[in-house]
Parts: C-alpha cells; structure tokens; sequence
C-alpha cells in the first residue's frame, strides 16, 4: 500500500497571546517549521520557528527544541541569528527570532550559482567569527553548511543550534547534551560519522572548508572527507584556496586549523592575496581583519 504523505495542520494564526501574528512559511524541516511573523509589542517583522505538532508529543524532542532556543539565546554576536522570545501556548511551543530577509546562503547559491572566490571568503570569514564566539562559551554547532547561513543586509548569522554539544569545564573535551540526529553527510567531519559524540570544535571547522568549497565550485563537497584525496578535487578552486581548503577539511581533527581564529585569519590572507588592491579599496564585503598591515575595508578583528 502506498502510502500518503504526510501534511501538517495549518499554524495558528496568532502566540504568545496575541503578540505575534504568523504568517507565510519561510522554510520547513523534520522538526519544526519557521513563519514569517509580525510583532506588535516591538513593531517589527521576526521570524518564528514552530515545533511540529507530533514532535511536540515527544518529550524528547521538546527538550531538544528548547535548548536550541536556550543555546542561541546566550550566544549575542552579529553572526549568529538572536532569539527574541521563547514560548509555550496551547500545546504549540515555538521560539522567534531576529528575520533574516536574505534567506539561506544555500538557497542564495542555488538562486545565484557558485560564487566568486573573494565572496566566498567574505561569507564564510564571518561565519569564523561566530563560530569563534561560539566556541569561546563552549558551543559546538556540529552542523556547519550553507543552509544553517542567513544573509541580512551585509551579513551572514549562523542559525539552527538543533544539534549542538556543550563543552563542559569538567569534562575537557567530552561533549554533552541530547540529540539523535547527527548532521549533513556532506558537510560532516569523518570522525562525526564515526561517532557524534567525537565532534568537537574542529568538525565546525571541516563544515566551514566544505562550504567554502561549494561557494566557489557549485559541486558538493563529499569527497572532501576521503582518506587519502584525489588532487583532481582541488584543482577545482583557485590555486591561493586550495591549502585553505585541504587544512579545514583533513581527515584528522589534529591536521585542521584548531581554532576558528586561526581559519579566519587563513582566509583574511587568502582574500588579500586574490583581490587587487584596487578593487579592495572599493570592496563592500564586510568582516575582514587587517592583513600583513593592510586595512580592509570595515576591517574588525574576528573574535
């Protein structure tokens, strides 16, 4: 018997008693939906993610909802997506965030096609920077690529914690925390493969060389994650990203750059290298540091 797909019964049409209007959706996964929403306590347009209804008859995945909410909600940094409210109403629970009208950076690529290499060392510099902070407050995303990425204006915000790991001081580098699902193959570390509970700041570190890869080749990035990798793969990108590249995305966790920062300043200097000075003098990418004693343009440091 075939069966039927399955469809989820409609929002209501306004939470948080009354404060929050739900409108289109915005995008949908295996566990929540996120809406569009207007608040009329702060006058503005938000985003508000939804559990799906026969999630939120799991305790379980309650749980988990919630702390994804919690997790991002300590993490203020410009590249990283706020939470505003957090709420629970007539069995619906949901959490709004800041609106990101850019969409994904995945559905910008499919819109757009692979990008320019010092674009994509634009977008993927900032998201160092969150994952930087992250990191800081003992947060592993475990769950880096182009469609957890939201473009607002000139920025991109890391979002969807739904499966991110708290490092605890007790416990060095175990990781704690619930949560079954693993992430995207793709974009995966292989020792996240093996066992999620091995993924560690350096596997956010491998999504970020594998959406780096994507940017500027449109290919997906599987066969970064190969032991020994065919030489053919990097010769897709441009000659100053291919060691970039290759570190990020090695097979073990201690041959990639072990900090964010150290990434963030690999592709700062990838970037000077690639763009003529020129074109730098007039560029409106955003986020980079200064390089070898050059300002860049609304250079900040990465945190």
């Amino acid at each position: 018997m075939r069966r039927r797909p399955f469809k989820n019964p409609p929002p209501p049409s306004s939470l948080g008693s009354g404060r929050y209007d739900v409108g289109e959706p915005l995008g949908s996964g295996g566990m929540a939906t996120v809406y569009r929403a207007h608040d009329h306590e702060q006058g503005d347009a938000c985003a508000l993610k939804l559990l799906l209804p026969h999630n939120a008859r799991s305790e379980k995945t309650r749980e988990r909802f919630t702390r994804e909410a919690r997790t991002m909600s300590r993490l203020g940094h410009p590249n990283i997506v706020r939470i505003r409210d957090i709420g629970e109403e007539q069995d619906h629970f949901y959490f709004v965030m800041e609106l990101c009208e850019g969409g994904s950076l995945a559905h910008y690529l499919r819109r757009t096609g692979q990008r320019p290499a010092a674009e994509a060392l634009a977008f993927v510099f900032q998201v160092l920077q969150g994952l930087a902070y992250a990191h800081s407050q003992g947060v592993v995303h475990r769950d880096v690529k182009p469609h957890n990425m939201l473009l607002t204006g000139d920025q991109v915000k890391l979002t969807d914690f739904g499966i991110a790991r708290t490092l605890t001081a007790e416990s060095g580098n175990r990781i704690t925390g619930t949560g079954d699902t693993l992430g995207t193959l793709a974009y995966m570390s292989p020792e996240q493969r093996v066992d999620p509970r091995k993924a560690g700041p350096t596997a956010d570190i491998y999504g970020v060389g594998a959406t780096l890869y994507i940017l500027v080749t449109g290919r997906r990035p599987f066969d970064l994650a190969m032991v020994s990798l065919d030489p053919t793969v990097l010769e897709r990108l441009p000659p100053a990203l291919r060691p970039v590249v290759r570190r990020s995305t090695a097979h073990r966790p201690g041959d990639r750059y072990q900090t964010a920062r150290a990434m963030a300043t690999a592709v700062a200097e990838a970037w000077e290298a690639m763009v003529p000075s020129a074109f730098r003098a007039e560029s409106v990418m955003v986020g980079f540091p200064e390089v070898s004693g050059s300002s860049l343009v609304r250079a900040s440091r990465p945190e």
